[in-house]
Parts: C-alpha cells; structure tokens; sequence
C-alpha cells in the first residue's frame, strides 16, 4: 500500500500534461488548464480505481479449514476426490485397437469404402429424380 497515493498523483500529472499539450495549440489558456485539471481527476481517479481492482485480484484466496468428523454419524459429509491408476487396462485397450483384437498389427492406413458413395461428376438421372422426390415429400 506504501507509494499508492504517489502512483494515483503521478498518473494524474501525466494526464494532465499529455490533456495541456494537446489542448494547447487549438484552446485558449484558461480552457486548456481547466481540460487539465478534469483531466488530472479523471486519471487519478483511474488509477485509483485500477489499483484497487488490482490489489484485490492479487491477495490469495483462503483456504477454509477443513475438520474430519470423527463420529459415524457425520460419514459421507467430506469428499474424497481421487481416481484409480488405470493406466495398464488403458494401455491394453490401446494395444487391441492397434493389433484389430486378432494379435495382428494394422499395417499402414487404411481408408474407407463406404457402401453407398454417389459421385456428381457423372450423376443417374433416376437416382438424381428420386433423390429430389424424397426431399420434397419430408
């Protein structure tokens, strides 16, 4: 907390020398001291109000504490959260899909062939016709 009033101070006199040399070439004096000094509020009031979003974001959460019961009346109240190892069955699953579940290992990549694949390079009149007739009927 210790230098916060001289950061909110400082930020201001920036704004207000950065509003006055701005403002200077296209306002009278009085206009321009007077855009400097709102303008010296408004960024001390910035940094004011970035700091304190800051220094509340930046403090730890606590942690609340946490007592075991220790009567069976209270069981079930405290979650345990944790899995087992499963990591030598996964490894086994692994292990069948790339051998196909025979033992034999999957050579290279093999694509597929659907069934029903329609090209529209070269399209069947009929099968374009009773394509559009079942589109229209839903």
């Amino acid at each position: 907390m210790k230098g916060s009033w001289r950061f909110n101070i400082g930020f201001g006199g920036f704004g207000a020398i950065l509003t006055f040399l701005f403002s200077l070439s296209s306002n009278p004096l009085e206009t321009t001291l007077i855009r400097s000094f709102y303008a010296f509020t408004a960024f001390a009031f910035l940094a004011f109000f970035v700091g304190f979003v800051l220094r509340n974001l930046m403090i730890p959460g606590r942690q609340p504490e946490i007592e075991l019961p220790d009567s069976h009346e209270e069981r079930g109240s405290v979650l345990d959260i944790s899995t087992p190892d499963d990591g030598d069955s996964l490894s086994e699953m692994m292990k069948e899909q790339w051998t196909d579940g025979k033992g034999e290992a999957i050579k290279g990549f093999q694509p597929l062939q659907p069934k029903r694949l329609v090209s529209l390079d070269n399209p069947n009149p009929e099968e374009v016709v009773q394509a559009i007739r079942r589109l229209t009927d839903e």
